[in-house]
């Protein structure tokens, strides 16, 4: 079994880079401050501004969509909705809209499923990345693993969340 813990930033988008097959991401934290500053220009009503970092990603996703490579992603919904959440369901047409099969389930129903409270990343069904964030919500750590069994129960979470999560399109109706 191989742990190993790599770089919050340049470690994941080197993950990344190596996707040849398939990623997938359980997202439940229902806030992430990385994204502080767009959500209250959404709060004041501003309009939204794309950054690199925002030009990066699309860019990431039509590139692994025109390989035919899938990227999904399931959110987890607090409930009630955070202003968070609700920025988060505004403003993810750019990211549909550039390939990812972004999916939502509340809070509960995840509960009930067996979710676990912390965020990951299936590379290509073969490695798991767990994301660690600290107290204030900043990605502080990526932890790496290998290991058969631990990516299979990863997988066998996916697998129980996915049908039961919502398509972005239907959820924001």
């Amino acid at each position: 079994m191989t742990r190993m813990w790599v770089d919050p930033h340049d470690g994941l988008t080197a993950l990344f880079n190596t996707v040849t097959r398939r990623s997938w991401r359980w997202e439940c934290q229902g806030y992430y401050e990385v994204d502080r500053a767009a959500l209250e220009r959404w709060l004041r009503g501003e309009p939204e501004v794309e950054d690199e970092a925002d030009r990066a990603w699309v860019t990431y996703i039509r590139t692994l969509t025109q390989a035919g490579i899938p990227f999904e992603r399931v959110r987890m919904q607090p409930e009630p909705p955070t202003d968070y959440i609700r920025w988060m369901l505004d403003t993810t047409t750019r990211n549909i809209e550039a390939g990812e099969d972004i999916r939502w389930i509340t809070e509960s129903r995840a509960r009930e499923l067996g979710m676990p409270t912390y965020d990951f990343y299936l590379f290509d069904d073969s490695r798991l990345a767990i994301l660690h964030f600290d107290a204030d919500a900043l990605l502080t750590g990526v932890e790496v693993i290998d290991d058969g069994d631990v990516v299979d129960q990863h997988r066998q979470l996916r697998d129980r969340v996915w049908p039961h999560a919502v398509l972005h399109s239907e959820y924001v109706r």
